[in-house]
């Protein structure tokens, strides 16, 4: 039986927005946490927009190419419960330094890059769009053909291009662990969460596990 996958909201820069994000069922609200992108924040702003994140629900900083004491003062100042880290290498130390879980995020390639996530010493690993230059919140669909032709050999999250006009073939095709979604459900304003689009990406997942487990 297929088990629905969860959600995370990334690239939220706005505390109103938390809210939406947690009615659709939410398992994570991801925040940009390092200066890359149209939705980094700044420390303090992160600080607050993590406040309005509800026990229970993950609260992961997102980090490119971070130090472990950039990472373990956001974990501490945020109350972060999970990061995510791109264009890392080894993640034992910030593992070690944060003391939370963390997300793997790999760019998807080739098969090669299956191999890596496969191999990755971490809670998680996240397959995102091969983008050159490109961290994460470009839209860009992810290559779902590696996927298929090689299985990765543990749970994964999915990233790239989600919406919810694809998700449910993301779910029936995939079966991911975890969707993580940003400019999917964005409107004209990066980093705004559109709560339409919010909704409907929610349900598209729901119907498609709904469907697949019946």
């Amino acid at each position: 039986m297929l088990r629905e996958p969860r959600i995370k909201f990334c690239g939220v820069t706005h505390p109103a927005d938390v809210d939406m994000c947690i009615g659709a069922g939410a398992w994570a609200i991801g925040a940009v946490m390092t200066p890359h992108g149209p939705r980094a924040l700044g420390a303090d702003a992160a600080r607050v927009l993590m406040r309005e994140v509800p026990q229970g629900t993950e609260r992961v900083g997102v980090f490119v190419q971070p130090t472990a004491d950039a990472v373990a003062r956001a974990v501490d100042a945020c109350g972060l419960t999970r990061i995510q880290v791109h264009g890392v290498d080894d993640p034992r130390p910030l593992a070690a330094a944060a003391g939370v879980p963390v997300t793997v995020a790999i760019a998807l390639e080739d098969e090669a890059s299956i191999a890596r996530a496969d191999g990755a010493d971490c809670d998680l690993v996240l397959f995102d769009a091969a983008v050159p230059g490109a961290h994460g919140g470009t839209g860009v669909r992810a290559d779902w053909g590696l996927l298929e032709r090689r299985r990765p050999a543990r749970p994964f999250a999915l990233a790239g291009g989600l919406t919810a006009d694809v998700v449910g073939d993301a779910v029936r095709r995939l079966r991911p662990f975890v969707l993580d979604v940003s400019s999917g459900v964005e409107g004209a304003v990066a980093g705004r969460k559109d709560p339409v689009r919010v909704r409907a990406f929610a349900q598209a997942v729901r119907a498609a596990a709904m469907e697949e487990a019946a």
